[in-house]
């Protein structure tokens, strides 16, 4: 017989060359700025309209009302009209959505760009005349005082809300949750949410529009929905841009019988608006962006302590935050912070290699041109940037100086930015029986959080 012929094996290439989407910025006649992202090919327009209205611009004792202004804008434009709303955009194909976080308040459209004209008209009259009746919004208060409830139950939530209550000062708005604590919400009516979005700046908005805009003409149809929108509220208070305060600390959130202990390790660090921010990326995707990664070889791999940690950033305007996080078995989680304490420092101590520096940029860079594929993750993106006051071009620097990113670099970043004895570290789980192995470990006092003392994130 004779032997099959096999085809070579094919070997990868070099990574096409490739660059995050330009946009054309305009501006809607006394109304907000605009920018135009053309996808050839991309069938499903995207709008992001970006409101300076983020739980950042809420008045004390009103925490929370971002997030119910977003969820009643979605009732529609006459009281319980929320099931026509979305019958409506769905009869052209459209999706509706809206959200609140620290920095803005989002109002997303998704609708196939043959119809982007009789959505973005019936988007205008939601922007423009959303009822925000007062028995929608009592009913969206109960649907969100029922999440804190089911929130209260995830110990991955009640980490990250206790994370914030420590590292940021009681004055700072990041400090409470960004959908509000159950006694504000409670305490908010329909009156409070018309006030609020009735001090909407239109002039500090920006609309983003992303897809296939072949023979539409994309800024005509966007100031025909929203020129001549204006609202009669007296503005929004400034949001606060208050750093969070670095010092080691280790709170233990209370979870009696549980059997895994969620902790999350902190330190605040510069935002985007800083050079070390890509570099700050490389080396958390260096200690936690992967199961080859250097918290996971040793708590995962080597130790079975967990299923897997990750690390990363916090975006929040005017600061960050590094997280590293994951979920550990109760008994061994003493163990467990000592060795992610000696992962965290690893870098201070033996650098980064040639080798690990480099997938990490490779994982970080060259996954961008998927990540992005569709007009909704560009918009999405562009959105972010535009909130957080970084402008349209940021991603293209943002990747550039992550590619540019060597192992002396990052490096440096992080040793500069982030003191490893500094870290505060939240563990929800059975007190009883993790305080006695933190206490040993000699990093921080412990201290003891009731789980029901504050409200979730």
């Amino acid at each position: 017989m004779t032997a099959p012929t096999l085809q070579p094996r094919p070997v990868p290439g070099p990574v096409p060359a490739w660059s995050f989407p330009a946009g054309v910025p305009g501006r809607v006649p006394s109304g907000p700025e605009t920018l135009r992202v053309d996808l050839p090919g991309r069938r499903l327009a995207s709008v992001r309209l970006v409101l300076a209205a983020g739980a950042g611009r809420e008045s004390a004792g009103s925490e929370g009302v971002a997030t119910l202004t977003a969820r009643a804008l979605l009732e529609g434009t006459r009281p319980g009209g929320g099931t026509e709303l979305t019958a409506a955009f769905e009869r052209l194909g459209a999706s509706l959505f809206a959200s609140a976080d620290l920095t803005a308040l989002r109002v997303a459209l998704d609708v196939p760009v043959t119809r982007l004209e009789p959505a973005l008209e019936l988007f205008s009259t939601v922007v423009r005349s959303a009822a925000l009746d007062d028995a929608d919004v009592r009913r969206v208060v109960r649907e969100r005082l029922e999440e804190i409830g089911q929130e209260d139950a995830d110990p991955g939530t009640r980490a990250m809300r206790e994370l914030r209550a420590v590292l940021f000062p009681a004055e700072s708005r990041a400090h409470l949750p960004t959908g509000g604590t159950r006694e504000s919400i409670g305490s908010l009516g329909g009156a409070d949410v018309r006030s609020f979005y009735g001090s909407v700046s239109p002039a500090e908005a920006t609309a983003v529009l992303a897809g296939d805009l072949t023979g539409v003409d994309a800024e005509a149809a966007l100031t025909a929905s929203l020129a001549g929108w204006s609202t009669p509220g007296p503005g929004l208070p400034v949001a606060d841009e208050i750093l969070p305060v670095n010092g080691p600390r280790i709170v233990i959130v209370d979870r009696p019988g549980s059997v895994q202990t969620y902790l999350s390790l902190g330190h605040g660090v510069p935002d985007r608006t800083s050079d070390a921010w890509p570099l700050l990326t490389v080396a958390a995707h260096v200690l936690g962006g992967g199961l080859t990664s250097r918290l996971n070889a040793v708590l995962r791999e080597e130790k079975g302590y967990t299923y897997g940690v990750r690390a990363g950033l916090l975006r929040m305007r005017g600061r960050g935050v590094f997280l590293a996080q994951g979920s550990v078995h109760t008994e061994v989680t003493g163990d467990a912070v000592a060795d992610a304490l000696a992962g965290l420092r690893s870098i201070q101590a033996d650098g980064i290699a040639e080798d690990e520096a480099a997938a990490s940029v490779r994982a970080l860079a060259d996954r961008a041109p998927a990540e992005y594929e569709t007009a909704r993750s560009v918009a999405a993106e562009l959105a972010d940037t535009t909130a957080a006051g970084l402008g349209p071009t940021y991603p293209t620097r943002y990747l550039s100086a992550v590619r540019a990113a060597t192992p002396t670099s990052v490096a440096d970043a992080y040793t500069t930015h982030i003191d490893t004895d500094a870290l505060t570290i939240i563990a929800v789980g059975d007190a009883k029986q993790i305080r006695g192995p933190l206490e040993s470990l000699g990093y921080a006092p412990v201290t003891i959080t009731d789980p029901g003392a504050k409200e979730t994130d």
